[in-house]
């Protein structure tokens, strides 16, 4: 694919070689800088004309600014406080988008040529992400968000290129930062809360409590060094051990004797880099914005506080790969030198958690559930504080159920063109059938209709192929599904389909009707959030109530009434863990199991009554086609 990178930030008019970005431009532009021997895409940096001029009459003083004056027309620009959102930093269309443009660098330090390209002048693909984002206007494919977009770039590099670095540095099996920000733990580290610390560590709230002589140690430093001084998790451990170790040592008898050992006999090893022993892309994206908030607060004791960090520091420093990219911040690093020292703060140092930030080490700290999730005695004390509820969130058949002429249907419209395998082929069928039929009721022409948590493209397909007046969005995180979805949309020659490979959180388009058959746990309410957000529609099949837990983007339980009867969290998880109870007709727990789905999804119905919906609450037909039966719909009344 040919693509263009848009980035938010500005050229300053009266120097053309200074460029103004916020965190994540400059995140991205210092890896691109140091992981690409040979740039494959366009950059260009997005900017909004009508942000800069409701900002120009706000100013501030110089002093405020420490070295960090944007100069935009020649207006003065204020910095927000916490302008940042916790899901995604900038947003190419946001309202005063300009004032996270905190960051200067020298255009000519960049080994790739740049250009500028205001709002107005986006793309209609472009306008509905939030930036960084990578646009292949041909293939009507967008990429977004910091991890998806520097992973985009590097594997063009790779297989465009053949550029080597690029693929050591996307770590195994190109995997590195894979995972979406919305279920690893470290890709939501790297992604967003490093640059969202880099953003706030020169921010107008961080200059004001400078100010004020009292200031808090930088906690997201202090949860990187709590990472490095955890065990290594390798794939292949032992091979990776004993090669790692045998290079440590000197005569033959001690490298054979090495080789003769077991995995638990030898030591465990520290981090040389964030994520083992090899460095990867997240180490760039994290020493950027590590080395900057140290450089920034000088008056901090990193040395002793976070010594881990700074070893990491210190070592990368040296790197061929990170010495490409250190002109880009020099700029920056001389305004921090510049501007005047407080010596005398108090710096405080916050809690966290002593813990690995990798959601899979079994040391992390966790909600301690198991008891209370598999108890029965807590499962009917809950469902009987909510008997109340349950006539009136009983289900109804949806029968009038549409009936697809799959044999009429071209190949690559069945969804067993899809990879399907055939033991699912049947039900699958029969869930799309209830689906279509649901949003064939609701959708008109000209309708844009986003299929969220897409997948492969079997929903997508169908309604594009059905509904040639409505606009069909994909929104998946998972590369290689939005790829097989590509290849039928092609098969069926569909105009009407647009690719969106990304997290939930950086789409940001409009659209009438949102999608989703079977999303994940809370994926089914971040979904219904989007849809709220732009008073949509929505036609939802929930899925894996038991994986619902308290997170950034959604709080439960979702309604009001929900939180009135169930003040504690641990209640509601209750229900959540017992809805996945449904092992089939003629198990003991399968009613129970529904009767908690019920539960859950009355929760989340009440709650988009409460934002003015009209709801429905309906089962697949037939019943068998999925033990994840129930279909969530509604209207705006």
């Amino acid at each position: 694919m040919h693509g263009t990178l848009y980035l938010q930030g500005s050229v300053d008019i009266k120097n053309e070689d200074i460029i103004h970005l916020p965190a994540e431009s400059l995140v991205m532009l210092f890896s691109l800088q140091a992981a690409c021997s040979s740039l494959p895409v366009h950059v260009v940096l997005v900017h909004s004309i009508n942000s800069t001029k409701e900002e120009s009459t706000k100013e501030v003083s110089q002093t405020q600014l420490n070295g960090f004056h944007q100069s935009d027309g020649g207006h003065k620009i204020k910095i927000k406080d916490s302008c940042c959102d916790v899901n995604r930093l900038n947003v190419a269309n946001e309202e005063n988008s300009c004032t996270n443009l905190i960051f200067r660098t020298n255009k000519k330090s960049l080994a790739f040529p740049i250009s500028q390209l205001h709002t107005d002048e986006c793309s209609e693909l472009l306008k509905r992400c939030a930036l960084p984002a990578v646009v292949c206007p041909a293939e009507k494919w967008c990429v977004a968000g910091l991890a998806a977009s520097l992973r985009f770039v590097l594997k063009q590099a790779v297989e465009k290129n053949n550029d080597v670095l690029a693929k050591k540095l996307l770590g195994f099996r190109l995997g590195c930062l894979q995972s979406c920000s919305e279920v690893s733990c470290w890709t939501r580290f790297c992604e967003v809360e490093a640059p969202l610390a880099l953003f706030q560590s020169f921010s107008k709230k961080r200059i004001e409590e400078n100010v004020s002589n009292t200031i808090e140690f930088p906690s997201t430093v202090l949860r990187f060094n709590n990472h490095l001084s955890k065990p290594l998790i390798l794939h292949n451990a032992l091979k990776k051990k004993q090669e790692y170790l045998v290079k440590t040592l000197k005569t033959k008898e001690e490298k054979q004797n090495m080789l003769s050992k077991k995995l638990h006999e030898l030591p465990e090893l520290e981090h040389c880099f964030a994520e083992g022993l090899d460095m990867t892309i997240a180490d760039v994206v994290l020493f950027v914005c590590f080395k900057l908030i140290t450089i920034r607060e000088p008056y901090m004791d990193f040395a002793n506080i976070s010594p881990l960090v700074m070893k990491w520091l210190s070592s990368l420093s040296t790197s061929e790969i990170i010495q490409r990219a250190l002109p880009l911040i020099e700029l920056i690093e001389t305004s921090c030198c510049d501007r005047e020292q407080n010596c005398c703060i108090n710096v405080t140092i916050p809690k966290v958690i002593d813990e690995s930030l990798y959601k899979s080490d079994p040391d992390r700290a966790r909600i301690d559930v198991s008891g209370r999730m598999t108890c029965q005695q807590d499962i009917s004390r809950v469902t009987e504080s909510l008997s109340s509820l349950n006539t009136e969130y009983s289900a109804c058949p949806n029968t009038a159920l549409l009936q697809i002429p799959w044999s009429d249907y071209p190949k690559a419209v069945h969804p067993q063109e899809g990879n399907l395998p055939l033991s699912r082929l049947q039900r699958k069928c029969q869930q799309l059938e209830n689906m279509i039929h649901a949003v064939l009721r609701i959708a008109k022409p000209g309708h844009k209709i986003v299929d969220f948590c897409a997948g492969g493209g079997h929903v997508a397909l169908l309604l594009a192929y059905m509904l040639p007046k409505c606009t069909i969005l994909m929104v998946e995180n998972k590369s290689s599904s939005l790829e097989r979805a590509k290849k039928r949309a092609n098969l069926l020659k569909l105009d009407n389909v647009e690719f969106y490979q990304c997290n939930l959180d950086y789409f940001t388009g409009e659209f009438d009707v949102g999608v989703c058959l079977h999303a994940c746990g809370q994926a089914t309410d971040m979904v219904l959030e989007k849809c709220f957000q732009q008073k949509a529609s929505f036609v939802c099949a929930p899925c894996c109530y038991g994986s619902i837990k308290p997170n950034p983007t959604v709080h439960y339980p979702r309604s009001q009434r929900f939180c009135e009867l169930l003040p504690d969290i641990m209640d509601y998880l209750t229900i959540c863990h017992a809805a996945d109870q449904t092992h089939g007709a003629d198990h003991p727990s399968t009613a129970q199991g529904q009767l908690c789905m019920r539960l859950v999804d009355g929760d989340r119905l009440l709650h988009a009554q409460q934002l003015g919906y009209s709801t429905e609450l309906h089962l697949m037909v037939p019943p068998s086609c999925s033990p994840k039966n129930h279909i969530l719909i509604g209207t705006r009344t």
